[in-house]
């Protein structure tokens, strides 16, 4: 098992000798193209908070945040690997949205590094409890987006969704976001198992603004990658890597990850990592299959996702 805690210093030396440093497009606006194709069984939803963020402020207690648990992983069948080496691709045109850096006005570093947008989400199911999964803010025209994975309460009456990019073991050093609205993808199964998240703008902040955002990748073939969450045995982020390969059921899998337990749910699968910790995120972290690591890969649903979510 190859998993380590999640450092700058270790995912520069691990990006160094994957070769993973070719350069990433210059930072601009969020992709408007929308990806030719469909992945089969896959459809859309959202939901609207009305809550305010008082209630939301006011219902996280020390109690409540302590008691939380990881959110149980879709259903997964037995392991099944196809050859060695074979990639998977969701169908039509790659498309490619950069990363960007923090503005310089937020007093924090000015470049973009995926091990600050990285971070913990709490959640409610009503009538089951409260959960924890993990998020990653990603490039939005509203400044305002966090990618997660669909089994972290979504189209179960999810509520109360709070974020912290680069929480760490109870710190939240660029503080708390409560929720605005979510969309994701339908259809069920792991490779359909992605949502955004819209936060709010507490005292006018944008989490884009303040941590900057990870890059996005819709229909891609997978290569050497990253997988990165926070699981909650360990309450910080912590990273696996190695080659992706198709899954039987249209997921992306990935070996020798068995530490991203639970509570890593939604982290980001992340390729192109730089040096300076620009990343491009092509998929959301969902769980086990079998005994590799399962991502859900962004096709056309999760872009029209996406693309709802960054001008909401």
């Amino acid at each position: 098992m190859r998993l380590r805690r999640f450092t700058r210093t270790t995912l520069t030396a691990c990006a160094a000798a994957a070769s993973l440093c070719a350069a990433l497009m210059p930072v601009t606006a969020a992709a408007q193209e929308r990806p030719t194709g469909s992945p089969a069984g896959s459809g859309t939803a959202r939901v609207v908070n009305t809550d305010s963020r008082a209630r939301l402020d006011a219902y996280w207690t020390p109690a409540r945040i302590r008691a939380a648990r990881p959110m149980p992983v879709p259903e997964a069948g037995s392991e099944a690997r196809p050859p060695s080496g074979a990639t998977v691709a969701r169908g039509g045109d790659p498309v490619h949205v950069p990363a960007t850096r923090p503005r310089t006005d937020s007093g924090v570093r000015t470049r973009a590094s995926v091990w600050g947008t990285v971070g913990r989400l709490y959640f409610t199911i009503p009538g089951k409890g409260d959960y924890i999964c993990s998020g990653n803010v990603v490039t939005s025209n509203n400044r305002s987006v966090v990618a997660t994975a669909r089994h972290c309460g979504f189209g179960e009456g999810g509520t109360n969704y709070r974020f912290a990019p680069n929480y760490n073991k109870g710190n939240a050093p660029y503080g708390w976001w409560g929720w605005r609205s979510a969309g994701w993808v339908t259809g069920g199964g792991q490779e359909n198992d992605n949502a955004f998240l819209v936060l709010d703008t507490p005292d006018g902040r944008h989490v884009q603004d303040v941590v900057g955002s990870t890059g996005l990748g819709f229909n891609w073939s997978s290569n050497y990658a990253h997988i990165i969450g926070l699981p909650a045995d360990k309450d910080y982020a912590v990273w696996c890597e190695g080659q992706g390969y198709s899954g039987p059921g249209g997921q992306r899998l990935m070996d020798n990850c068995n530490g991203l337990s639970g509570g890593a749910s939604g982290g980001a699968w992340i390729e192109n990592y730089q040096s300076d910790g620009n990343a491009i995120q092509t998929g959301a972290y969902s769980g086990s299959y079998g005994a590799a690591a399962a991502t859900s890969a962004y096709g056309n649903a999760a872009h029209d996702v996406w693309n709802g979510a960054q001008n909401a």
